[in-house]
């Protein structure tokens, strides 16, 4: 645990730094486009960019018993604002019709990304894989649910579209990938599948068969 530790006392010079700095980003921009045809303000919107950014995050470090991770460097919620800010006038200066598929392509950028991360705290703290993985899921998405609820949108979990399994898959590709490579390439390899999988869903609109779907869509 020494070892980790020391990772949130240095935090700049981790791979999980940047990655936390990255999907902070990624999800504040899609709490954005998920208000877009919204009328509210730009109080709200950041509020909203923030409670999507910072949310699962906050929830996998008390459920781990270890420092918020904004409330030890705020520097993740000046950089979740900072973008919140930016995409709100960004949305204002080029319309709104072609948003859905952004937030889309975004929000499967930042789960990855924070899938990867909850995994490699949850394996510091001495956890087991399938509690690591589970973990990943179940947070990495929660995000992204918040968001679409406080935004009056139907929720991507509840939509017809694969979106847990390429984190299910990932994830464990990633605790294998761990056992015989080290954290950048593999977390890099599992984030590019996550993703790269997702995309694909969204791109050619796939879903599970029928018998393995509730509902005749």
């Amino acid at each position: 645990m020494e070892g980790y530790a020391h990772r949130f006392i240095y935090p700049w010079i981790t791979l999980d730094y940047y990655q936390g700095l990255i999907y902070v980003v990624v999800f504040s921009i899609t709490g954005v486009l998920a208000a877009g045809r919204k009328d509210v303000d730009l109080f709200g919107v950041v509020m909203l960019g923030l409670i999507t950014a910072l949310g699962g995050g906050t929830i996998r470090d008390v459920l781990l018993d270890i420092r918020v991770f904004w409330v030890q460097d705020f520097n993740y919620v000046w950089v979740g604002a900072l973008a919140a800010i930016i995409a709100f006038f960004g949305v204002r200066n080029f319309g709104l019709q072609a948003l859905y598929r952004p937030l889309l392509y975004l929000d499967a950028v930042g789960v990855a990304l924070f899938c990867v991360q909850t995994i490699d705290r949850v394996l510091a703290m001495k956890r087991g894989g399938p509690v690591a993985v589970l973990l990943g899921i179940i947070l990495g998405i929660g995000g992204g649910l918040a968001r679409d609820v406080l935004a009056g949108r139907p929720t991507l979990l509840m939509g017809r579209e694969i979106y847990a399994t390429p984190l299910l898959l990932g994830g464990i590709l990633y605790v294998i990938l761990l056992k015989w490579f080290e954290q950048l390439p593999s977390s890099l390899m599992a984030v590019v599948f996550m993703v790269g999988f997702r995309w694909a869903a969204i791109r050619w609109d796939l879903a599970y068969p029928r018998f393995l779907r509730l509902g005749s869509g």
